[in-house]
């Protein structure tokens, strides 16, 4: 386990490259650092003016994107470690983003819109009225043809990606969705709310498969591990649990001192995770630890 400290506030988000080399973290210091596989620091980014709540790295690890209350979200070059393309104008601040496949990009607002770039340099993007409040958190299915928005009005809902049309909704959350996220296959879905549950959905058939219950308060985030089979989750109560998402059971959980935990990353090849938490260090370990 390596403890990686650099920010001086709270870590609300967490993306690893897609070979899994660099680590990026970001959040209420509105500073994005980037760490090597080891934990040593390799870049930092600080354009930003307020709370940056989400970030993603392109599908071909040369670009990451960012999401801030500042109302901005930006585009970075990696390799000229340089800012690429900044777009404004989110009402209520830019919560989310994600990237697909393709490279295209969908960012959510505090407002509940939700703009589709077909590549990030997309001047006219495709505007979704999604959500009634902020889209806390979107992802794109595998193949890039649907894409799931989760919100604070308690809903999941998905959208062909193509045309903007509304596919279906989900609802089974009391309270606040603040993430969701999607299997490696084109069919499961993981949701995490305040209501303390991470709800499992199967979202071609718009039906919920599963309910996995143990965190004390909010649920911060939870994600499918690689094998499309495991959950891990994080949550206000300072856990991170793995879970068995088939048959809905905790299969360990670990806690660290770090108060909330309330970002969450896996890296591609399923063996590392990284949690950050409200006291600004982020916290790296081997899955297999947390398994054992």
């Amino acid at each position: 386990m390596r403890t990686l400290k650099g920010h001086s506030g709270a870590v609300r988000c967490l993306a690893y490259s897609p070979n899994g080399e660099t680590l990026a973290s970001s959040g209420d210091d509105h500073a994005i650092l980037l760490w090597t596989r080891r934990g040593e620091p390799c870049g930092r980014f600080a354009t930003h003016t307020d709370w940056v709540r989400a970030i993603a790295f392109s599908p071909d690890g040369k670009l990451l994107a960012s999401a801030s209350w500042d109302d901005t979200v930006i585009v970075w070059n990696l390799a000229r470690q340089k800012l690429q393309v900044q777009t404004g104008g989110y009402a209520g601040g830019a919560w989310s983003l994600a990237f697909a496949t393709d490279g295209s990009l969908a960012t959510g607002a505090g407002d509940g819109t939700v703009r589709l770039y077909r590549v990030p340099k997309d001047r006219n993007p495709l505007t979704l009225r999604a959500h009634r409040w902020p889209v806390s958190s979107l992802k794109f299915a595998p193949d890039g043809r649907t894409l799931l928005t989760a919100s604070h009005d308690q809903t999941i809902k998905l959208w062909e990606t193509a045309w903007g049309r509304e596919q279906g909704v989900l609802t089974g959350h009391g309270d606040w969705v603040r993430s969701v996220s999607v299997g490696p296959s084109n069919s499961l879905a993981a949701s995490a709310g305040d209501d303390g549950r991470v709800l499992i959905w199967n979202y071609r058939e718009k039906t919920r498969i599963g309910k996995l219950e143990g965190h004390v308060g909010p649920v911060a985030n939870a994600l499918f591990c690689p094998d499309g089979r495991s959950v891990l989750s994080v949550g206000w109560d300072g856990s991170a649990r793995l879970w068995d998402a088939r048959i809905g059971r905790m299969r360990t959980a670990n806690q660290w001192d770090d108060g909330r935990l309330l970002s969450l990353a896996i890296a591609p090849d399923g063996m590392t995770a990284a949690t950050g938490g409200e006291t600004g260090t982020v916290t790296v370990w081997d899955l297999d630890y947390l398994d054992g």
